[in-house]
């Protein structure tokens, strides 16, 4: 009985240093993890502040700051005078406006019916023929038809959005038609897209073509779009020959990306956007991405989260 006594209290006093233990690593040691922690940021803040007064004594912040701004200002103008040049131009504007007194969706089916009835007017007009283009342009540029919408309540944002993808596809024919293409044998619209490269600031527009058309009428659509006055550019080319054993003016099949690109003011840029096109939202930041760290980047550590605060806080003041 003696060393049961023992033995019991020696497993109870074993028991209390075990609860004292898991109490201590699951609940003090974080609560004192944290003090550690808080106690290395202060003295990270303090060196920093001892830098930055150390850095700058005998300076006045606001002269700093101004300083600053005179050296970020001509940067600012400078994007904001080369940003005029990428512009989608008149591709994605429109000039129509539903009357009142109209239901939005049969208004739609006859204003685009309209456009599209102008638009093989003037492929007939240029060629004397249908074939030589695609059956339905709205198909190849996702404008909506009449029988997308059946049975649907739609709004002006949705009708309105057909249309500019209308007149953009309106617009893209007509240059082609103007370039005395022979044949347009297939128009494929990419996503449009934001470019990481250029922060955001770009809208790219990329329209995959294949036609047909003679070889000096070739080269005169790439030095038009090469002296145009607004952005664009051929991202890729190839041009073949099939026709070689016919006795007429030699036609090459072309097959190019054409792009296009709108500026979109930045967030720091609060004036609105002059040269977008109402395309991209008209917007500067609409849709931009505020800049900000990557994924799989190392966390920032204090100095840096002083830096980034002081950077847009004081150093970026308009």
């Amino acid at each position: 009985m003696k060393y049961k006594g023992q033995i019991i209290g020696t497993l109870l006093l074993l028991m209390v240093f075990g609860i004292m233990f898991a109490v201590w690593q699951f609940h003090f040691k974080t609560i004192f993890d944290g003090y550690k922690e808080d106690e290395r940021l202060r003295a990270s803040l303090e060196e920093t502040m001892s830098k930055l007064q150390e850095t700058f004594q005998g300076y006045k912040p606001e002269l700093l700051i101004e300083a600053w701004q005179n050296e970020i200002q001509p940067w600012r103008n400078a994007r904001e005078e080369r940003g005029v040049y990428f512009n989608f131009g008149d591709w994605y504007q429109i000039e129509v406006t539903p009357p009142e007194a109209r239901m939005l969706k049969f208004w739609y089916t006859e204003e685009s019916n309209k456009q599209v009835n102008d638009l093989y007017a003037k492929i007939w007009a240029k060629m004397g023929r249908y074939d030589l283009f695609p059956q339905d342009i709205r198909a190849k540029f996702d404008v909506a038809t009449e029988e997308r919408w059946e049975g649907k309540n739609v709004s002006w944002p949705i009708v309105e959005k057909n249309l500019r993808q209308l007149n953009f596809g309106i617009k893209l024919v007509t240059m082609l038609l103007d370039a005395n293409v022979s044949s347009v044998r297939d128009i494929v619209v990419w996503p449009r897209r934001y470019p990481e490269d250029y922060n955001g600031m770009l809208a790219m527009q990329t329209v995959g073509l294949h036609v047909t058309l003679p070889a000096k009428d070739m080269v005169g659509l790439l030095e038009k779009l090469e002296q145009e006055s607004r952005y664009f550019t051929v991202d890729s080319l190839k041009v073949t020959y099939p026709y070689i054993a016919y006795a007429a003016e030699p036609q090459l099949e072309m097959q190019f990306l054409l792009t296009q690109a709108n500026y979109r003011r930045p967030p720091d840029m609060k004036e609105p956007v002059t040269a977008a096109a109402a395309g991209d939202g008209g917007a500067a930041g609409a849709g931009a991405r505020a800049p900000g760290r990557g994924r799989g980047q190392a966390p920032e550590g204090a100095m840096g989260k002083f830096w980034r605060w002081f950077r847009q806080t004081v150093l970026a003041m308009p």
